[in-house]
Formats: structure tokens, C-alpha cells, sequence
């Protein structure tokens, strides 16, 4: 009866996850060298894997190794110490945004991070970025 018990509950989980709507999350950026008060751009895509685009929730930070510096807040990334500040930014399938870095960042190695949520799932994206002087 008990084994009878665990492969319907299998059975279940099975179909379930088989079930689950897969989602897909890409960042893409202009460059992994932006320059000093250049625009520099980034596009974030969550979609289906049969290409539908999927409501999402984001939140920006930038990275000095595993350190939280910056973060998205009040329309713009600011200086941020924890990963749990900034605003969530809400999308549907696809957005682009422009940002420009600030001289105190010429040549400290960075990351970018989105973390986007859709469909229950988090995903945990990364673009590694040197920031460059002005030619």
C-alpha cells in the first residue's frame, strides 16, 4: 500500500513538472568594456520556450565581486550596500535600459546583475564589466 502511495505521488510530481511552462532569461549588453558617461546598454528577455513573451520582475545591482555597490532605486542605479534594496522593476518579455558609469569605476572589474523572477522562478544573470576612460 505504501509503495502503491509513493508511485502515484511520482506520478504526480511527474505530470506536474512536465506541465510547468518553461522559461527562458537572457541579459545582453553592448559591451563588456563601457566607456566613462557613455550610454552603455543592456536587454533583459524572459520568454517561453516557445518564444512568448512572460510578466517578470527585475531588480538591477552592480557587483564588486560578491559585494552589492550599486542598485536600481528611484529610477536610477544609486550606491547600494545591500542585496535586498532597490526597486523591483515590473516587464513583459523584453526590456532595454541605458546606463552610464561614473569615473570612480574606470578600470575596477564589475558585474552587472539582474535578478528577474517570472513563473516562480528566479534567475541570477551576470555581465562581467571594466569600465574604460574617456579616449
Amino acid at each position: 500500500m505504501r509503495l502503491l502511495a509513493l508511485a502515484i505521488l511520482a506520478l504526480v510530481l511527474a505530470s506536474s513538472a512536465a506541465g510547468a511552462t518553461q522559461v527562458r532569461a537572457t541579459l545582453k549588453t553592448s559591451s563588456a568594456t563601457p566607456v566613462v558617461d557613455q550610454p552603455w546598454r543592456y536587454t533583459i528577455t524572459v520568454k517561453t520556450a516557445a518564444g512568448k513573451p512572460l510578466a517578470a520582475m527585475m531588480r538591477l545591482q552592480i557587483l564588486l565581486g560578491t559585494t552589492v555597490v550599486g542598485c536600481w532605486k528611484g529610477g536610477q542605479m544609486a550606491q547600494c550596500l545591500d542585496g535586498s534594496l532597490g526597486s523591483w522593476i515590473p516587464f513583459k518579455g523584453k526590456r532595454t535600459g541605458v546606463l552610464t558609469w561614473p569615473a570612480q569605476s574606470v578600470g575596477v572589474q564589475l558585474t552587472f546583475r539582474a535578478i528577474v523572477v517570472a513563473q516562480k522562478r528566479m534567475f541570477k544573470l551576470r555581465a562581467p564589466v571594466t569600465v574604460q576612460a574617456k579616449p
